[in-house]
Formats: C-alpha cells, sequence, structure tokens
C-alpha cells in the first residue's frame, strides 16, 4: 500500500511537475503579452492625445489653458518646449521659462526633436510620454501620463490570472495525464490568442466552445479586456476624428475670412458652409447696434433666412424670451439641448423643428458685434466639447465683421479725402491762375513807374519800387510753385521735350541767373563765397525741357546760396554715358538725418529753412517730380557741420513722362 501510494505521490509529482513548466511558461508569456499589449495601447493614446493637442495650438495658439484644463487636478502633464529646450506653455505655470533638463534626460529630450511624433516608456520614473510636433512652430506638445494606475491594474490582472492558473495547476496535478494533455490544447489556444493580441489584432476571438472551469473564465476574461480596449480605442479614433472635423472646418472658415471682405459676400458663404460642416437645421448671425441696442439678422442659411433677411428681422437687446438676446446681454454663450423644456428659447414659426438651440458672442476685446446663432433638429445635439470650437469660430467672425467694417470706413474716408484733395488742387489752379495775371500787371506797370515812363523818381522812390517789384516777384515765384505742385499732385505736369539740348548752355544761363543771387548773399558776409563750376566738357546733347531742368539748378543753386554763410558752393555736372549726373554741393550747416526724407514733401522746411524764412517748402518737391518725369530721380547726402549735396540724373535719352 506504500508502494502504490509512493508510485501514485511520485506520478502526482511528476505530473505536477510536468504541468508547471508549460504552465509557468504560459503565465508568464501571457502575462507579457498582455502588459506589452496594454502598455502598447496606451503608449498609442498618449501620442495620438499628443497630436490633437498639437493640432489644436497650431490653429489656436491662445487656447493652450483651455484645451489642456482637463488635466486639472490629475497627476498628468501637458507643456510645450521650444526648441531650446525651455518650457514655453505648462499645466504648472511656474514652470514656464524654466529649463526641462531638470525634468528629463538629455536622452529624453533628444527624441522629442527627433521625429515629428512619438511614444516614451519612461519606466524608470513611472511615466508614459506622448509627443508630437506642433505644424509651423518650431515647438514640440509632450503629454506625461502616470502610469502608476496601469501598473496596479496590470498587477491586479496578473494576480488574477496567476490565482486562475494556479486552481487549474492544482486540478491538473490530480487528474491523469490525459487530463494534462487536455490542458495543453487550450492554453495553447489562450497563447496564440495572446500573440495576435499583441500583434495588434484586437478582433481577434477565442474558441470556448470546448472550453471549461478556469480557462473558460481566463478565456473570457481575456475576451473581455480585449473589447474594452477595442471600445476604447475606438472611442479615442471617433474623438480625433471629430476634433479634426472640427478644426478642418474652422480652418475653412479663418481662410474665408481672410480672402473676402465684403459682409454681403462673406457671412452667407460663412453660415452655409457652418451649416453643412456641422450638420445643422439652422445658423444665422446677428449684427449689434449699439447705438440702437438692436440685433439685425444679417446672414442666414436656408429660405428661413431669406425671408427673415428681407423683413430685415431684428430685436431688442432687452427682448424676452430670446436665446440671442440673452446671450448678448450677458457677453456669454448659452446652450439649449431641449427647446421644450426650456424658459428662454423663443419658438420661430419659419424654423418648426428647431428643437436644440445654442448662440455664442462674437466679441472683439470685450466689444459686443454680434451674435452666431445655431439652431438642431436633434435634441441633445451640442455637445460641451464642441463649445470651444464654435466659441472660436464665432471670435474669428467677430474679427472678420469689424475689419470688413473698418474696411469700408477707410473706402468711405478715402474717397473723401481723394474729392478735398482734387477740390484742393482745382481751387490752388484756378486761384493761381486768377492771381498770375493782376500781378503780371503790377509787376509791369512797377517796372515802367521805375523806369521813368510816367515821370521823373526820386532815389527813395525808386528804391520802394525796388523793393516792392522784388516782392511782387517773389509772390509771383510762390504762386508758379503752388500752381506746379497742383499740376504734379493732378497728375497733369506736362513737359515740352526738344532734341539735342546743350546742357553746357544751359548750366551756363543758370549760373548767370544765380550770380546776383551770390553777390547779394557775398555782400552780407565777412569773407566772400567762392563759386566752383565741375562740368565736363564732353557732355551729350540731351533731350529735355530746358526750362524745366534750368528750374531745377536754379532752385538748387539758390538753396545752397541761401545756406551757406562760409567756404564755398560748388557745380558738378558729369558725363556717365547714358545719363548726366548733376550735383550742387555747399558748405552750409547741413541737414540732420531724420530730415533728409522729409525735405522732399510739399511745404516742408528744415530747421534752417524755417529760421531763413524764405520759400514755401515746395521747391525740392517739385525739383524731384520734374526730374522724375525726365525718368530721372534726385536725392540728398548731407553731415551736419560739413555740408549738403543734392544730386540729380538726367538719362540722354529719357522715357518721359507726361
Amino acid at each position: 500500500m506504500k508502494v502504490r501510494n509512493s508510485i501514485i505521490w511520485r506520478m502526482l509529482a511528476w505530473f505536477l511537475l510536468l504541468a508547471l513548466i508549460p504552465l509557468g511558461t504560459v503565465v508568464i508569456f501571457v502575462q507579457r503579452q498582455v502588459n506589452q499589449t496594454i502598455l502598447n495601447v496606451e503608449l498609442a493614446a498618449a501620442v495620438r492625445e499628443a497630436r490633437l493637442h498639437a493640432a489644436e495650438s497650431a490653429y489656436h495658439p491662445e487656447a493652450f489653458e483651455q484645451h489642456t484644463q482637463i488635466y486639472d487636478g490629475t497627476e498628468e502633464l501637458a507643456f510645450i518646449l521650444g526648441t531650446d529646450g525651455m518650457y514655453l506653455a505648462h499645466t504648472n505655470p511656474q514652470k514656464i521659462g524654466t529649463s526641462a533638463e531638470e525634468d528629463f534626460t538629455p536622452e529624453i529630450l533628444g527624441k522629442f526633436s527627433a521625429s515629428a511624433s512619438g511614444s516614451l516608456d519612461n519606466s524608470s520614473a513611472g511615466q508614459i510620454i506622448g509627443f508630437a510636433a506642433i505644424p509651423g512652430q518650431n515647438s514640440v506638445m509632450v503629454l506625461v501620463k502616470n502610469n502608476q494606475a496601469l501598473q496596479n491594474t496590470l498587477n491586479s490582472l496578473s494576480r488574477s490570472i496567476f490565482i486562475q492558473l494556479s486552481v487549474i495547476l492544482l486540478i491538473t496535478s490530480i487528474v491523469s495525464g490525459v487530463a494534462i494533455l487536455a490542458v495543453i490544447n487550450p492554453l495553447r489556444q489562450l497563447a496564440s490568442f495572446a500573440d495576435q493580441v499583441g500583434s495588434g489584432n484586437l478582433e481577434a476571438k477565442i474558441d470556448q466552445t470546448d472550453l471549461e472551469g478556469e480557462i473558460a473564465v481566463l478565456a473570457n476574461s481575456l475576451t473581455n479586456m480585449t473589447a474594452r480596449l477595442r471600445d476604447l480605442i475606438t472611442n479615442l479614433e471617433s474623438k480625433v476624428e471629430e476634433r479634426t472635423r472640427d478644426l478642418a472646418i474652422a480652418s475653412d472658415v479663418s481662410r474665408q475670412i481672410t480672402r473676402v471682405l465684403d459682409l454681403d459676400i462673406l457671412l452667407p458663404e460663412l453660415v452655409e458652409r457652418t451649416r453643412q460642416g456641422f450638420n445643422l437645421y439652422y445658423v444665422a448671425l446677428y449684427l449689434f447696434d449699439p447705438q440702437s441696442e438692436e440685433l439685425t439678422l444679417q446672414a442666414g442659411t436656408g429660405q428661413a433666412g431669406t425671408r427673415m433677411k428681407a423683413e430685415a428681422k431684428s430685436f431688442h437687446i432687452q427682448a424676452r424670451p430670446s436665446l440671442v438676446a440673452s446671450v448678448a446681454r450677458k457677453r456669454k454663450a448659452e446652450i439649449i439641448n431641449d427647446t421644450g423644456a426650456s424658459t428662454i428659447y423663443s419658438f420661430n414659426p419659419y424654423l418648426p423643428d428647431t428643437h436644440a438651440e445654442a448662440a455664442f458672442p462674437m466679441l472683439v476685446s470685450d466689444e459686443l458685434v454680434g451674435v452666431l446663432d445655431l439652431q438642431s433638429e436633434t435634441v441633445g445635439h451640442f455637445q460641451r466639447s464642441e463649445a470651444q470650437i464654435f466659441s472660436t469660430l464665432a471670435e474669428q467672425i467677430a474679427i472678420a465683421v469689424r475689419n470688413a467694417q473698418l474696411y469700408r470706413e477707410q473706402e468711405h474716408v478715402a474717397r473723401e479725402l481723394e474729392r478735398t484733395d482734387l477740390m484742393k488742387s482745382q481751387f490752388l489752379a484756378s486761384m493761381s491762375h486768377e492771381l498770375r495775371t493782376p500781378l503780371n500787371a503790377i509787376i509791369n506797370f512797377t517796372q515802367l513807374i521805375a523806369m521813368g515812363v510816367a515821370g521823373p523818381v526820386t532815389e527813395d522812390q525808386l528804391t520802394m519800387l525796388n523793393t516792392s517789384l522784388n516782392s511782387s516777384k517773389h509772390l509771383l515765384q510762390l504762386i508758379n510753385d503752388v500752381l506746379d505742385i497742383s499740376k504734379i499732385q493732378a497728375g497733369k505736369l506736362s513737359l515740352y521735350i526738344e532734341e539735342h539740348v546743350d546742357l553746357i548752355v544751359e548750366i551756363q544761363t543758370v549760373v548767370d541767373m544765380a550770380e546776383p543771387l551770390l553777390q547779394k548773399q557775398n555782400t552780407l558776409l565777412e569773407q566772400p563765397i567762392r563759386f566752383i563750376q565741375d562740368v565736363d566738357d564732353d557732355l551729350p546733347l540731351t533731350a529735355c525741357d530746358r526750362r524745366r531742368i534750368r528750374q531745377v539748378l536754379l532752385n538748387l543753386l539758390s538753396n545752397a546760396i541761401k545756406f551757406t554763410e562760409q567756404g564755398s558752393i560748388t557745380l558738378s555736372a558729369k558725363n556717365k554715358g547714358e545719363e548726366t549726373i548733376f550735383a550742387v554741393m555747399d558748405t552750409g550747416p547741413g541737414i540732420p538725418q531724420e530730415m533728409q526724407t522729409q525735405i522732399f514733401e510739399p511745404f516742408i522746411q528744415s530747421t534752417d529753412g524755417i529760421k531763413h524764412a524764405g520759400g514755401t517748402g515746395l521747391g525740392l518737391h517739385i525739383s524731384r517730380s520734374l526730374v522724375q518725369a525726365h525718368g530721372g530721380d534726385l536725392w540728398v547726402e548731407s553731415t551736419i557741420g560739413e555740408g549738403t549735396t543734392i544730386f540729380f540724373t538726367l538719362p540722354s535719352h529719357p522715357p518721359i513722362r507726361q
């Protein structure tokens, strides 16, 4: 009996040993496969979530706090990391602007920039990390999850598997070798199932027809776990798909906003695009008039929108019941998911099938622009998760409306300014003509009296007549300048072009005309100003309006004489082949750098010009316009305390602009 018992116990021991080896291997294998599968799913979920937040940050960089507030109160972190390793945004505000090297090893930081997206199992720190580059920005969105809860789940599952397999092992040790063989096949089936799940095939199934006892329970547990993982991934992918769709619609609307500035075209396109994109019953835009405090329908979809727009539908901001008016008063979005149970919903006979309504204020810097109204035929259609998308959409539309309104105002102001400028130019031209006729008569009669035609004049009378004559000529020059500037601004400046103009002769004529001005200036100085001519002998014969070129040269020489109190004035003309470069150089006080651009504007004078109280500030503007009309250019180079040089070019055969 003892021998038989010994043999039995020995057989049982062998049976136990034979069962323990394969079953222990299966336990370890299944546990590793399940653990790895769950870990892979968590890593995939982390990288998908990071990609989602990266996409949101690309379209709405300012919305980081809004789309990461779901992590408040949890051990999970979200942050945006720059290429320099600094935190640009963080769910912990104290981390912003600090270095990530304090929290992560260089190897992990290096992986963030090595690829567009990915995930890391940082088991040593108890973390699961997902990251994704933000499109169009030199930064990466990183999501850090605490895997302690996952580890607890895996441990619990491991204990469950161990207990269940231990029971199977106990039963197997008692039964015969046939029972052991009967157990091995189901375990192989479970191992095959674990392999399939581990490779990512979450649709794999276990044939439980011949399974009994603890193995059937284990198979059922693994099947249920796989189903839960499959549902989790499916729901996550569905949410990502919906959010991607919402972002695509918002992006499309943003492109429309930047492309169109006409509200009559833009707003109908926006409401129709919103209605189609979000599968809505009706979408409308109401604009707010601060003076009348009225909300007026600006655009609505479908026949209902067309009818109400034709009827100029509007209501006061204090209207009740009205969801749109309520949102306008509170400056806060509101959602009614069951209009039948709402006290602020107002029934509209044009929209009898509305069962859910949401309204969002259109704000620009806390200023109400209007209200975006959305309606659906389905009770419970509007989810809180979509509210941020619609709020952002309302803000974008508000900015577009304000830009379009400002554009209209600017167009109106521009037309008024253009009309006023034209009237001014016409008035100046008319008055210049009217003033020149009597002024020429005054000059002519004054000259005749000074010549003694009307009788002898005394020295004192002659002095007064010459003073009057000089003042009249100065006034005539001012009138001519005003007439020229009027023609230039009206685009009616005409040139009388002559071929083969001898520039050397024209230069000498201008020098002779400027000589009296220089002599008069020298009488007021202790040391006379030296006048230097540096003119090439081979200046080409040029096609130009000789009177206008004289006018430019005389104006530049007059300015140089007026502002130079010591030193010299140089008139230079150099042959450069296809063009001649003129320069008038003086040793006057110079022009400040900040004034060197302004002096070419009409009626602008330098500080020294104002001090000399001469001219109107039109000379340089007229001179540059005349030179540019010949196809050349005029510019200034000046140094304070050293002097000023005015250059201009004159093409030999210019493309004349009439």
